[in-house]
């Protein structure tokens, strides 16, 4: 293999004056931009995922539990804070819970209404979320004595409802009985999201504001958002948990369920997983992009390198070395693309991530910049597959230098 690898080193090297040739040039330029093509299409779209993952987390948690007709949203029915319930998810591996109520109801003005959803937490919620989405104002008080009546409401609710910061709001509810209640409540704080499923409706406050609406005092709430570990896998947390709860069930007819955000919101999850699809198109034409040009440039080369390859075999050289000659060269000019490309997606990449310095229209995305993950991993099996296909397409034009006939090839020459 040595003197194969010499031969082609020295086709390669500019140090010997050679100067590459027109395809030679071209193939090398299409693998580095179908390389940085694929990380950079690879890092948009795990970024998607992740952020998108993060921001629906963030603004409720990693799991919800309700009763199974609610199926992790808000609907009349409620269940019992109960410590049978609370002591399955320390065995379950939860980090932390906190328990909350929601009441559906509308925001009333002299002009206007407006339907919203009232979502009482306790002290223990995780208020960090919001608390980096406040876009003037502050959180509400929770837990204090005398209870507060503050909330904080969405920029989108309080521009279609002509709210400012400190205004007081009425908020008009229906019974199970059908009679109307009233409350008001001051705005301290004014959050954006970006999700629609959040900023059309949500408002939050104490959950003893809520709790006065369903007028039961017998503890009953919506349901439990719970955390867990980052390294830990929602979905077996959530199996785990829904084997508990059967046990629960049938040992104390206490009925609840667990949801992970992509069980609750199945189609935004679905437009997610199309990502996936168009990132695998798109990787696949880079690739057969590379191919074509680096199939064409290697027939130019052998063409080009006919005197040589009859010289070759009429020194004596087998078949096989002259493909291996040829597959070399064919590698040297595949790594040359692939080192430069992955050097500029990575580089694009990572300048996205930590800068963000191309944006998105906040009407049309969830996200106001285009996201950009560090996927190391999905990067190298993107750049192995990519050396691995190319190399071995190339073995093609490679078997026809060796059906070169020598003495044909010198007297062409």
């Amino acid at each position: 293999m040595g003197i194969e690898f010499n031969i082609a080193h020295r086709l390669s090297s500019r140090r010997y004056g050679l100067r590459a040739g027109v395809m030679e040039r071209v193939a090398s330029i299409a693998t580095t931009f179908s390389v940085a093509v694929i990380i950079v299409t690879l890092s948009v779209v795990d970024g998607f995922k992740v952020n998108i993952d993060n921001l629906l987390s963030g603004a409720a948690s990693d799991i919800m539990v309700t009763a199974p007709d609610s199926r992790g949203v808000v609907s009349a029915s409620t269940i019992k804070h109960s410590s049978q319930i609370t002591d399955i998810f320390e065995r379950c591996g939860v980090v932390r819970y906190s328990p909350y109520l929601a009441k559906e109801g509308v925001i009333k003005s002299d002009d206007n209404i407006l339907g919203v959803l009232l979502k009482g937490v306790d002290s223990l919620y995780d208020c960090s979320f919001f608390a980096e989405h406040l876009v003037e104002g502050e959180l509400p008080r929770l837990g204090i004595e005398p209870r507060a009546k503050d909330v904080i409401i969405s920029q989108r609710v309080a521009r279609k409802m002509d709210l400012d910061l400190d205004d007081r709001i009425e908020m008009v509810f229906v019974d199970s009985e059908g009679a109307l209640l009233r409350d008001r409540f001051s705005i301290s704080g004014i959050f954006d999201t970006g999700l629609d499923i959040i900023d059309n409706s949500l408002v939050i406050s104490d959950i003893r504001n809520v709790d006065r609406f369903y007028n039961r005092g017998q503890d009953r709430i919506t349901g439990y958002e719970l955390w867990i570990d980052k390294n830990s896998d929602k979905l077996e947390v959530a199996d785990r948990l829904n084997s508990e709860f059967i046990d629960l069930y049938l040992n104390s007819s206490i009925n609840v369920e667990a949801f992970t955000f992509d069980m609750i919101y199945p189609t935004l999850y679905g437009w997610l997983a199309t990502h996936d699809v168009n990132a695998l198109f798109i990787t696949i034409i880079m690739i057969i992009v590379s191919l074509l040009n680096m199939t064409t440039a290697l027939l130019i080369i052998v063409l080009e390198r006919q005197r040589m390859i009859g010289e070759l075999r009429a020194m004596g050289m087998k078949q096989r070395s002259v493909v291996r000659i040829f597959i070399f060269r064919a590698m040297f000019i595949i790594v040359r693309g692939v080192i430069v490309g992955t050097m500029i997606g990575v580089l694009l990449s990572l300048v996205q991530n930590y800068f963000g310095i191309v944006p998105l229209p906040s009407d049309g995305y969830i996200l106001t910049t285009v996201p950009a993950s560090l996927c190391w991993g999905r990067w190298v099996l993107a750049v192995l597959a990519t050396i691995a296909l190319t190399l071995v397409m190339m073995i093609i034009p490679a078997l026809l230098a060796s059906r070169v006939s020598p003495s044909k090839a010198i007297r062409y020459e």
